[in-house]
This record gives C-alpha cells, sequence and structure tokens, in this order.
C-alpha cells in the first residue's frame, strides 16, 4: 500500500526548503558584504570568526550633484567567478564597493559552499582579496565525502635548484633558447591554516566549512601580493578562451596584456601568456 502525504505536508516540505535555501544564500551575501577598516598593510594573525559577519547598515541616500556614481560588485559570468573584477581598483584589500576586507582572514566555521563543482570558484571568492588562496591538500571520498583544503604556503620546499651561471644564461638567450631555471625560492612556508569542506548529507550537495582544530585557524605569513599567486591570475572562462584565440592569431604578448589591462585584468603577467602560447604551440604540433 503506497504512502500519501497529504497537501498540508507536502505544502509545509515545500517551504522548509526554501527556507534553508535562502538561509545559505545569505549566509554567503553576509559574508561577501563584511566591511572591516583594520589596516591591511599590518600583518597580525587573524583567527577564523565563529560568528556570522555582520552586515553594513546601508541606508538609501540621494546623490549630491557632482558626486561620482555608486560602484556595484562585478557580476557572475557565465557561471565563472570574475576573480579580477573590472570595477575593482588594483592592489590587495579593496573590492567594487568600496570596503576593504581583513588580511588573511578566514572563512567563519559553517561557511556553505553550494557544490564540489563551484567549490574552488566560491572559496577564492573569500580567499583572494584578503591575500591567499587555498589548494586541495586530500579527500575522502567514500560515504560522507570531505574535502581537504590547504593553504598554497603550507608544506616545505622539497628542493631546491642550484645556481645557473650568468655566462649560462647569456648564452642561452644569444641563442634565442628557454633560459635555464634560475634559483627561485619556494613560496612554501610551512603555513598551518588548513580546513576541511565537509558534505552536509550524503548527495546533499550542500558542504559545510570545518576547522580541524584551533592551530589551523591561522597563517604564518603576511599577505601576498596578488601578482605572486597563480590562482589570483587566473582569467574567467570567457576572457581564457578569448587569450587563446589572440595567441593563435599571432598578437604579440605585449599587445595582449595591454588589452587585458584595459580591461580591467590587471595580475596577468607576460610570463602566464608565454607559457600559455607555448601550450597552444604543442597541442597544435600533436595534432598535426
Amino acid at each position: 500500500m503506497t504512502d500519501l502525504q497529504s497537501p498540508s505536508s507536502i505544502q509545509l516540505n515545500a517551504i522548509l526548503k526554501a527556507l534553508a535555501s535562502i538561509d545559505q544564500r545569505l549566509i554567503r551575501i553576509e559574508a561577501a558584504l563584511q566591511l572591516r577598516n583594520d589596516d591591511p598593510g599590518q600583518y597580525v594573525p587573524v583567527a577564523p570568526s565563529t560568528k556570522t559577519p555582520p552586515v553594513p547598515n546601508v541606508s538609501p541616500t540621494t546623490s549630491s550633484p557632482g558626486a561620482p556614481p555608486p560602484q556595484t560588485p562585478s557580476a557572475l559570468v557565465d557561471g565563472e567567478s570574475t576573480v579580477f573584477m573590472p570595477n575593482r581598483s588594483p592592489g590587495f584589500g579593496t573590492v567594487g564597493f568600496g570596503g576593504a576586507f581583513t588580511p588573511l582572514e578566514g572563512p567563519p566555521a559553517g561557511y556553505t559552499v553550494s557544490s564540489r563543482t563551484t567549490m574552488q570558484d566560491e572559496l577564492d571568492q573569500w580567499t583572494l582579496p584578503r591575500g591567499y588562496s587555498m589548494r586541495v591538500a586530500g579527500a575522502k571520498v567514500a560515504g560522507k565525502r570531505k574535502v581537504r583544503w590547504a593553504c598554497y604556503r603550507g608544506g616545505q620546499a622539497r628542493h631546491r635548484r642550484a645556481p645557473v651561471d650568468e655566462a649560462v644564461l647569456r648564452q642561452a638567450k644569444a641563442e634565442g633558447r628557454r633560459k635555464p631555471t634560475t634559483d627561485r625560492g619556494s613560496k612554501k612556508c610551512g603555513c598551518p591554516f588548513r580546513f576541511e569542506m565537509v558534505e552536509a548529507s550524503q548527495g546533499a550537495g550542500v558542504w559545510v566549512l570545518h576547522y580541524p582544530n584551533e592551530r589551523n585557524g591561522t597563517h604564518n605569513h603576511g599577505p601576498s601580493n596578488q601578482d605572486e599567486d597563480p590562482r589570483a591570475r587566473k582569467l574567467p572562462q570567457y576572457m581564457a578562451v578569448e587569450v587563446d584565440r589572440w595567441l593563435v592569431e599571432g598578437w604579440q604578448v605585449g599587445r595582449i596584456q595591454e588589452e587585458l589591462r584595459a580591461r580591467g585584468f590587471t595580475n596577468v603577467l607576460k610570463t602566464d601568456l608565454y607559457n600559455r602560447r607555448r601550450v597552444l604551440g604543442k597541442q597544435s604540433t600533436q595534432a598535426d
């Protein structure tokens, strides 16, 4: 015999699901609207907040004559997070609507992410403006899933290359060859900051942030310049496709960089463009 739910029970379940979805969105919106006036130039270890970030009390005001128009945050484009927001002034700690983030602040415990597919992009929206980024450090895929995340400066460098003789570098440049790798120091410094994203319930699709212990809630370094972090220099998908087209058409790297800056993408380095052109060249050779 099939159990039938009453219309009132079905309506109640629908309302509860809608309220849960609204609550999750409010948590992310409140976190994004957090405005702090701390000095971003001075590094102080920041432990993750256990309280929901406050929403600033914004009352409607009339613009005075000659005042600049208010800025609004950049929107998502085709589902991709626009890490490089055209209406954001370059540099650390600034956002499109004129507020400042607390350097190295971690997401609060209980912070939610809507899906595993968008997890990296959603975390980038929190971490990149605060001067750091996260990388996957492990995962549990059986039963109730979890993904472990660590600061990109966590761990220790495995090895260091010996310095390359200057004469070798000059000869490589004269012959038009790629320069040998120089002695570049690793960015890893044993940072203990890490957390886990745990699936709320099996198959639910919603993930909740959890800190293993208090030590994992702080960094041991200062905020990073966005030019130094590859995650902060990553272009959204629609712009990456455009750059690939320019490279295939033979645009000079300098011209591409100027075009990107004109569109608000100020953090892309020439090295990134040269590397991408090399990858496209290899793909073209393999296809032939």
